[in-house]
């Protein structure tokens, strides 16, 4: 039975009959792996505590013909400050989630995603603000995939979005589409955006985000949502996990 080595962190897993579990795992050289981890649910199972949500471990695997089977793992890392606050826990499992609604077997950015969440979860322990960084988190997730939302120019004709440096503007977005829209391209499906959500948007990667701006939890929340609808749009399924987040 041919066999193979990857890093891997287990984004979700569900019982198997009597004593196993089907592991979704996202890999750095593989990309998403659904492997069964037979008998984890055994009291005495070698595996005991190595199949949970979160784990990251250096796993073994044994190809199988519909799954594949875990034969080692051996835990790196457990994230376990995540465990212990609600709050950065639920953004984890956001993570988690995002990832595992874009993921695909064998895809070629298989080594930048998995960075991405390893290093996310890592931080995510110790950030001051989880609303922020999953903002910073997100929208560097869609950039690798090609779906970052696009604020400079129409989504619809491309023509320039000229910004203004007035807090009370407000400009059109269509999450369908996926960005911006010029005046000459409202008759599409639309909401408006404020010039405070679109520079938080644009700028949090780089933390330069005015302090207003940043403690001002309403356009925190804005710009979750507007991340929500884009997210939605183009993931294979629905991101319960938001609902959980507007509920902290």
């Amino acid at each position: 039975m041919p066999t193979y080595n990857d890093y891997g962190i287990v984004l979700n897993n569900y019982n198997f009959s009597e004593s196993d579990k089907i592991l979704n795992i996202y890999t750095k050289e593989n990309g998403l792996v659904r492997a069964i981890c037979k008998g984890v649910r055994k009291p005495n199972s070698k595996f005991s505590g190595r199949a949970d949500q979160f784990t990251c471990a250096y796993f073994h695997f044994a190809k199988g013909k519909n799954l594949d089977i875990v034969s080692e793992c051996e835990q790196m890392n457990a994230f376990s400050y995540l465990r212990k606050d609600l709050t950065r826990l639920t953004y984890g499992i956001l993570f988690l989630e995002v990832v595992n609604s874009f993921a695909h077997e064998q895809e070629s950015e298989s080594n930048h995603i998995y960075d991405l969440l390893y290093t996310g979860l890592e931080k995510l322990q110790i950030v001051d603000s989880p609303e922020l960084f999953s903002i910073s988190f997100l929208i560097e997730f869609l950039s690798i995939h090609g779906f970052c939302p696009q604020f400079e120019t129409c989504v619809s004709c491309s023509q320039e979005i000229l910004k203004s440096h007035s807090p009370k503007i407000t400009y059109p977005y269509s999450s369908v589409l996926g960005g911006l829209l010029c005046k000459n391209c409202l008759n599409l499906n639309h909401k408006f955006v404020s010039n405070e959500v679109l520079k938080l948007l644009t700028t949090v990667e780089t933390l330069q985000c005015s302090i207003s701006t940043i403690t001002h939890r309403e356009n925190i929340r804005k710009a979750l949502d507007l991340l929500k609808e884009h997210i939605n749009a183009r993931a294979k399924n629905e991101i319960k996990t938001f609902e959980l987040v507007f509920s902290l």
